[in-house]
């Protein structure tokens, strides 16, 4: 991020103005990253749009938070996936640096490389960003390891430093994320090149098996305390095959054995009360593959638990 560019699009910004994202609960820039050329399956390019013409403003503006719809992005090659990426992180990094709360939609979950390179720029001279990381998957392949060869099953791998450059280098070079201030939560689908990559990181990884053995608040206590200890701020990304298929049957990757969309709403309203958090990244809602509108449904339910809260530290 080129903080000069933040600075001429906010003048009231300083450089040495803290991040106070409790000031900014009342609003919430929507940004839409309509891209699917990282999944293989087609579809999720149209949950943008699908979501931002549903009811959900009017969920949130009950609620008390006003979505402000800012653009949805959109690629029709590789080349312009790179392109489309490093727009969206000039963006969220503007965002963040000016202290406003933002929800990404995408798209696929390619879409968090330039999310998540953008926040991380935008804290940049206050601290690390923290990540939860909420997937039935690692997503932390390399072009080296991936079976598929799909960008989707590489984001996180991407932002730890570990891939093509076009993705690595978004913003400026260098590893975006600190391995200890990531945290994944729901993980029962992947491959062991990316489980070995992220061991010897030091990634904490929270699988269903640990939800199912201690249950799903305690894993989000200590979530939360991963990546919200030492940093200047901690974002979420939710990709949607983390919910059961039964209650979110269209995303490109579903995996039985979820969690239950209702069991992820309540336990996000718990950590989304904290004021650092400082913004949400939903990703792979496909409509071509939804049922009677449950997957967007969950999306909607899932923002709403994060975004509509008064702000204060869970207990």
């Amino acid at each position: 991020m080129n903080l000069q560019n933040a600075t001429q699009q906010y003048p009231e910004c300083r450089l040495d103005n803290p991040i106070r994202p409790a000031q900014y609960r009342g609003e919430v820039h929507v940004i839409g990253a309509a891209c699917e050329l990282g999944a293989r399956v087609p579809g999720c390019a149209q949950g943008p749009r699908t979501f931002l013409d549903s009811r959900v403003a009017t969920r949130l503006q009950v609620q008390g938070i006003r979505m402000i719809p800012d653009r949805i992005l959109h690629a029709s090659s590789l080349r312009h996936l790179s392109r489309c990426l490093h727009t969206l992180a000039e963006r969220v990094a503007g965002l963040t640096y000016a202290q406003q709360r933002f929800l990404v939609i995408g798209g696929d979950h390619s879409c968090a490389i330039g999310t998540w390179s953008g926040a991380a720029a935008g804290l940049a001279g206050q601290g690390p960003l923290g990540l939860l990381w909420i997937d039935a998957h690692m997503d932390s392949h390399t072009p080296e390891t991936s079976p598929s060869g799909a960008l989707h099953g590489m984001p996180l791998a991407c932002l730890l430093g570990h891939g093509e450059d076009a993705y690595t280098q978004l913003l400026h070079p260098g590893t975006k994320l600190r391995p200890q201030d990531i945290c994944l939560l729901g993980v029962r689908s992947y491959e062991p090149a990316e489980a070995r990559l992220l061991q010897q990181l030091g990634v904490r990884v929270l699988f269903m098996e640990d939800i199912h053995t201690r249950g799903l608040v305690p894993c989000m206590r200590e979530a939360h305390r991963i990546v919200s200890r030492d940093t200047a701020g901690f974002g979420i990304s939710i990709d949607l095959d983390a919910i059961d298929p039964h209650d979110a049957p269209g995303v490109g990757s579903p995996v039985k054995d979820g969690i239950p969309a209702r069991d992820l709403r309540q336990a996000l309203q718990w950590i989304a009360a904290d004021a650092d958090l400082i913004g949400l990244e939903i990703a792979e809602l496909n409509p071509l593959l939804d049922s009677g509108d449950k997957t967007l449904q969950a999306a909607i339910e899932m923002s709403a638990a994060c975004l509509a809260q008064s702000g204060g530290t869970p207990s």
